[in-house]
């Protein structure tokens, strides 16, 4: 079985906090959750509950600057928790992801 990474963008460890709001047939949903890792074109992480596949979510990590939104492309129940691939909006600049190295870097949210 191979290895090989796949991805077409690297993914830079972050942990920090991450805030979810989205829509359904049921109402309006808002979760707090954990980004783990980011990439130039997504996040990925850890919340208490599961978002469907392809839900457009809003989001905001306060800590690097990042507010937008993203779809959903990939859900897991990791123990208690769900992991969740989202596929941002727009592609991170160079400033934001040279700020998750150096999180003091970025000033105001920069949107995405």
């Amino acid at each position: 079985m191979s290895t090989k990474e796949t991805r077409r963008n690297a993914r830079i460890p972050y942990s920090g906090l991450v805030r979810l709001a989205w829509e359904d047939s049921r109402g309006s949903h808002f979760a707090p959750g954990r980004c783990l890792d980011v990439s130039e074109t997504g996040l990925r992480v850890e919340l208490p509950v599961p978002i469907p596949l392809r839900t457009r979510v809003t989001l905001s990590a306060d800590k690097i600057g990042i507010a937008g939104s993203a779809s959903v492309k990939h859900v897991a129940r990791f123990g208690a928790k769900y992991l969740i691939g989202l596929e941002l909006n727009e592609i991170l600049t160079r400033k934001v992801r040279e700020g998750l190295r150096d999180p003091q870097s970025l000033r105001s949210p920069i949107s995405v």
